[in-house]
């Protein structure tokens, strides 16, 4: 089971933030928080027109990740604010079971406060737990160089580089980068 026991942490702006799996009854405000964050975020492979989601639907994908048991979705919160999110899912084929990708987005005014770091590490803390896993992957815009610095910071080293992965709308391109964690057991 997908389940994380809630920690809390006090920012780089002394703000008190809750980091705790995400449920059922989260999902109108985690759909609000991806609306607000596509919107805005150009480090994203979704565009807004192509987010159509319902609550239900969000509703489903959680409760779905909550019963698998090598999946997990955290929400970051600040006074009932969703400020952060990651949601990992590990392989789902037998010779890749061991493996798993997350995303993870922190709202723009969040940024820099420490929420990106506190998310990756407990969902690293959490993974090592799980005996079956023994590498996290992601995949990030070359040009997201405050992401990429987190995640080497945090031991995750480059695998891939995928030349003009990404088209954007007014015809530029942008690279891909893989990027990797294996674990060592708990």
């Amino acid at each position: 089971m997908g389940w994380f026991e809630p920690i809390r942490i006090v920012d780089k702006y002394n703000q008190i933030i809750e980091i705790r799996t995400a449920v059922g009854h989260d999902a109108d405000r985690i759909l609000a928080y991806n609306r607000e964050i596509i919107s805005s975020e150009s480090f994203l492979l979704t565009v807004p027109e192509e987010f159509d989601r319902t609550v239900e639907m969000e509703r489903e994908w959680i409760e779905e990740t909550l019963n698998k048991e090598s999946s997990l979705i955290l929400l970051a919160e600040e006074q009932g604010k969703v400020v952060g999110l990651l949601d990992f899912h590990s392989g789902h084929k037998r010779r890749i079971a061991h493996t798993g990708y997350f995303g993870m987005s922190v709202r723009s005014d969040y940024q820099g406060g420490g929420i990106g770091k506190a998310l990756l590490q407990a969902l690293i803390d959490w993974a090592v737990k799980h005996h079956k896993l023994e590498k996290i992957s992601l995949e990030v815009f070359a040009n997201n160089s405050k992401a990429i610095q987190l995640y080497r910071k945090l031991g995750f080293v480059q695998e891939s580089l995928l030349r003009k992965q990404i088209k954007l709308q007014d015809g530029s391109y942008v690279d891909v980068i893989g990027m990797s964690l294996l674990l060592s057991p708990a």
